[in-house]
C-alpha cells in the first residue's frame, strides 16, 4: 500500500484553505456531502489530516490505491478463483497524481492522457466481450491554486475506473478461456470415449458375427449408462472447469466400464464359440473315425465273404453240398445320446473297439469256414481218386486248374494292365472354302508327349503353320479287386513354334494363338502377323487331377486336358483328350473233368458274418448367448459465459483565467458543489464542525479553497 495522504487547515498568504477528507470504498464520512472550492490561492495546496478531533471517529483514511478493505478482499477472492484459469489483470497505468506545482494546462493534459488510456482500455474490454457503459461527463473547474489537488482526485478516480475495466477484461477473458477449455476437453473426451466404445463395440460385433456364422444363437441387448453429471448451468471460470473435470471423469469411467463390459462379453462369447467349435470338431472326428472304421470293417468282412463265396463256389463245383447261413453280430455299444466333446470321443472309441473286435472275429470265422471248406473239398477229391484209378489224373487236372485259377484270380485282383489312347479333336469355323483351316494332333501312347499342329490361311495361301508340344502325366493304381484307379494328374507345355511359308496378304493381320487349361485359365498366348518364323519356350504345367475308377475291360471317359484357340479371320479351336482302358481279364472258373465214379458228396454249412455298425454321435446342442452393447449418455454442455459489466465516466476539465491580486480582499465566490467528490451516503442535512468553520471563515470575508484526494465513489 502507498503512504496515506491526509488533510488539514492551513494558511496560504492571506487566505485560509480547508482540506476535507475524500471518502472512497465502503466506509464514508457522514458529515460531508460534496464541496467545490472556487477560491483561488496563490500557493499550492498541501493535503494533510484535519485537526478537528470531534470528527476523527467518522473519518476514513483514503489509500493511494483508492480501494477499501472489502473491495480488496473481493478482488483477491475473484483473483483466487480465476488464478488457475488465467493470469490476473494488469495494473492500471493511469497515474494517481499529476505532481506538485502543475499548471492548468499540464493538469488538463494529464487528465486527457489518462482518459485516453481509460477509453482505449474500455474499447479493449468491449472487444473482449465486456458490457461497457459510459456515464455522464463531469465538468471540473480548476485554477492555478487547485490544479494539482483536483487533478489528483480526477486521476485517482480514473485510475480506479481503469483498474475496474482491466479487472473486468481479465475476468471476461478468463471466463471465455474456461468455457473454451471446458468445451474442448468435453469434446476431446467425448470423441476419445466414443472411439474407445466404438472399437469395443466393433470387436463385439465381429465376434457376434463370427459366433453366429459358427451356428451360435446370440441375443444382443443395449444397455444405457447415465452417469450423475453435475449441472453446468450458470457456471463459469474455475467452477466450470472443476465441474466439467468431474463430469469428464464420470464419463470416462462410464466409458471404461462399458468398454470393459463389452470386452468381457467379447471374450466370453469367443470362448463359448471356441468350445462349441471344438465340440463340433470332436463330433466330426468321432463320426469320421466311425465312418472310417465301418468302411474298413465292411471291406474286411466283404473280402472275407468274397473269399468264402469263392471257396463255396469252388467246393460246389467240386461236388460238395454247401449251404450258407447268415450270422448277425450286435455288440453292446454305449449309448451316445447327449454325449459331447471328449465324452463322445471316448464312447465312440469304446464302441469302435467293440466293432473292430467283432469284425476281426467275423473275418476269422469266415476264413476258418473257407479253410475248412477247402480242406473238406480236398478230402472229398482224394476220396474220389481212391475209388478209381483215373480219378487221380482227374483230380490232378482239376487241382492244376484250380491252382491256375486262383493264381490268375490273384493276378486279376491286383493287376494294373492297361492301354492308353490319346486323341486331339479339332473343329473350325471354316472347314471348307477360301479360308479352310485345319488342326491335327499326334500323341505318343507310351510317354504321353503330344504335338498339336495348325495352319494359317490368309484366304490366298496357307501362309504358315504352328506346332504346340507338351506332355500329359497320369498314374494308375490297382484297387485289389481287378478295378483300377486312374488319375490324370497334369499337363506340361513345352514350346510353341510358328513357321512362315508365304507373306500374309490379309488386311487383318491380328493373329493370336491361346492355350487354356480346363478352367479357362490362360497358360500361353502369342500375338503375331504371320509373316515371320519364331519359336517360344513355354515350360508351364497345369494341374488336371481327374480320377476315374475303371472296371476290367472298361475304358475311362474321354477326358479333355487342354483347350487351344487359333484366332484370326476365322477361329480354329482344338482340344486334347485322353482315354485309358483297363485290360485286366477276370479268370474264368475252371471246368473240371468228370470223375468216372463220383463219390457221395459231403455236406457243409458256412456262415456269412454281419456286424451291426455303431450309431453315429449326436450333433452338439447349439448354445444361446446374450451380450450387451453399452451406450453412455452425453455430458451436459457448458453455458456460454455472460459478459462482465463495468461503467466508466469521464471529465471535462475547465481552466480558470488568472486573477490579479489587489490590496483589498475580494469577496469570495460562492462555493460550488464539486461533482468530482464522492457521495458519502450519509445524512446530508447534518452539519459538521468543518462546515461551521467554513461558514465562520466566509463571514470574515476570507476566500476558501477546497482540496480533495482519492477516487470518486461510483
Amino acid at each position: 500500500m502507498e503512504n496515506v495522504k491526509k488533510y488539514k487547515l492551513y494558511k496560504s498568504g492571506k487566505l485560509w484553505v480547508v482540506g476535507t477528507v475524500a471518502v472512497a470504498g465502503i466506509a464514508v464520512s457522514a458529515n460531508t456531502t460534496s464541496v467545490s472550492a472556487d477560491t483561488v490561492s496563490n500557493t499550492d495546496a498541501q493535503a494533510v489530516k484535519t485537526t478537528d478531533t470531534t470528527q476523527n471517529d467518522k473519518q476514513v483514511q483514503l489509500t493511494a490505491s483508492s480501494t477499501d478493505t472489502a473491495t480488496d478482499k473481493a478482488t483477491t477472492d475473484d483473483a483466487t478463483k480465476t488464478a488457475t484459469v488465467s493470469s490476473t489483470s494488469e495494473k492500471s497505468t493511469v497515474p494517481t497524481t499529476a505532481g506538485t506545482n502543475v499548471t492548468q494546462d499540464q493538469a488538463k493534459d494529464a487528465v486527457d492522457k489518462a482518459q485516453d488510456t481509460v477509453k482505449n482500455d474500455a474499447k479493449t474490454a468491449s472487444d473482449a466481450g465486456v458490457d461497457v457503459t459510459t456515464g455522464k461527463t463531469t465538468d471540473v473547474t480548476i485554477n492555478d491554486d487547485n490544479a494539482s489537488s483536483k487533478t489528483n482526485k480526477v486521476l485517482s478516480d480514473l485510475n480506479k475506473q481503469d483498474q475496474d475495466v482491466k479487472d473486468a477484461t481479465a475476468k471476461q477473458q478468463a471466463n471465455d478461456d474456461a468455457y473454451d477449455k471446458a468445451t474442448t476437453e468435453q469434446t476431446d473426451a467425448s470423441k476419445q470415449g466414443q472411439a474407445d466404445l466404438d472399437n469395443a463395440t466393433s470387436d463385439l460385433d465381429k465376434q457376434v458375427d463370427t459366433s453366429e456364422k459358427a451356428g451360435i444363437t446370440v441375443n444382443v441387448e443395449v444397455a444405457q449408462s447415465s452417469p450423475e453429471y453435475k449441472d453446468l448451468s450458470g457456471l463459469e471460470g474455475q467452477d466450470l472447469l472443476d465441474a466439467m473435470a468431474y463430469n469428464i471423469n464420470l464419463y470416462k469411467q462410464a466409458i471404461a466400464d462399458g468398454v470393459a463390459s463389452e470386452k468381457a462379453d467379447t471374450e466370453t462369447l469367443a470362448k463359448l464359440t471356441a468350445e462349441y467349435q471344438q465340440k463340433q470338431a470332436d463330433y466330426a472326428k468321432a463320426n469320421a473315425d466311425r465312418d472310417e472304421a465301418v468302411e474298413k470293417g465292411q471291406s474286411d468282412l466283404n473280402n472275407a465273404t468274397s473269399d468264402l463265396d469263392k471257396q463255396v463256389e469252388a467246393s460246389k463245383n467240386a461236388g460238395l453240398d454247401v449251404s450258407v447261413e447268415v450270422s448277425k453280430v450286435s455288440p453292446k455299444y454305449k449309448d451316445l445320446t447327449g454325449l459331447e466333446g471328449q465324452d463322445l470321443l471316448d464312447a465312440m472309441a469304446y464302441n469302435l473297439d467293440l466293432y473292430n473286435k467283432a469284425v476281426a472275429s467275423g473275418v476269422a470265422s469266415e476264413k476258418a469256414d473257407t479253410e475248412t471248406l477247402a480242406k473238406l473239398t480236398a478230402e472229398y477229391q482224394k476220396q474220389v481218386a481212391d475209388y478209381e484209378a483215373q480219378k487221380a489224373a482227374v483230380d490232378k487236372a482239376n487241382a492244376d486248374k484250380k491252382a491256375a485259377y486262383e493264381k490268375a484270380l490273384e493276378d486279376y485282383m491286383n493287376g494294373t494292365n492297361h492301354t492308353t489312347s490319346m486323341t486331339a479333336q479339332t473343329q473350325t469355323d471354316a472347314s471348307s472354302g477360301q479360308y479352310q483351316t485345319f488342326m491335327n494332333a499326334t500323341v505318343d501312347q507310351t510317354t504321353g508327349e503330344f504335338t498339336l499342329e495348325h495352319d494359317m490361311n490368309d484366304g490366298v495361301h496357307i501362309i504358315g503353320h504352328g506346332v504346340l508340344k507338351g506332355k500329359i502325366n497320369w498314374k494308375i493304381f490297382s484297387n485289389g479287386d481287378g478295378t483300377e484307379t486312374v488319375t490324370i494328374s497334369s499337363i506340361e507345355l513345352y514350346s510353341y513354334t510358328y513357321t512362315n511359308a508365304y507373306q500374309n496378304q490379309a488386311v487383318n493381320q491380328n493373329i493370336n494363338f491361346h492355350v487354356y487349361d480346363n478352367d479357362g485359365n490362360e497358360l500361353f498366348s502369342v500375338y503375331h502377323d504371320g509373316n515371320t518364323t519364331f519359336s517360344k519356350t513355354i515350360n508351364k504345367t497345369a494341374q488336371i487331377n481327374k480320377t476315374f475308377k475303371i472296371s476290367p475291360n472298361e475304358t475311362s471317359p474321354l477326358a479333355q486336358v487342354l483347350v487351344v484357340d487359333d484366332n484370326w479371320i476365322w477361329n480354329t479351336h482344338g482340344q486334347v483328350s485322353t482315354q485309358i482302358k483297363n485290360t485286366n481279364v477276370a479268370p474264368k472258373a475252371p471246368t473240371y473233368e468228370q470223375d468216372p465214379v463220383k463219390p457221395t458228396a459231403p455236406k457243409a454249412t458256412v456262415h456269412h458274418v454281419q456286424v451291426v455298425a455303431p450309431d453315429k454321435g449326436q450333433e452338439p446342442a447349439v448354445p444361446v448367448a446374450s451380450v450387451k452393447k453399452v451406450t453412455v449418455a452425453d455430458m451436459p454442455n457448458a453455458d456460454k459465459p455472460q459478459p462482465q459489466k463495468v461503467e466508466v465516466h469521464y471529465y471535462n476539465i475547465k481552466k480558470t483565467p488568472k486573477v490579479e491580486k489587489t490590496a483589498t480582499p475580494e469577496t469570495p465566490k460562492a462555493v460550488e458543489t464539486a461533482s468530482i467528490l464522492p457521495t458519502t451516503h450519509a445524512n446530508e442535512n447534518q452539519g459538521g464542525v468543518l462546515l461551521s468553520a467554513l461558514a465562520g471563515l466566509a463571514s470574515l470575508g476570507l476566500a476558501f479553497g477546497i482540496s480533495k484526494k482519492g477516487k470518486k465513489q461510483n
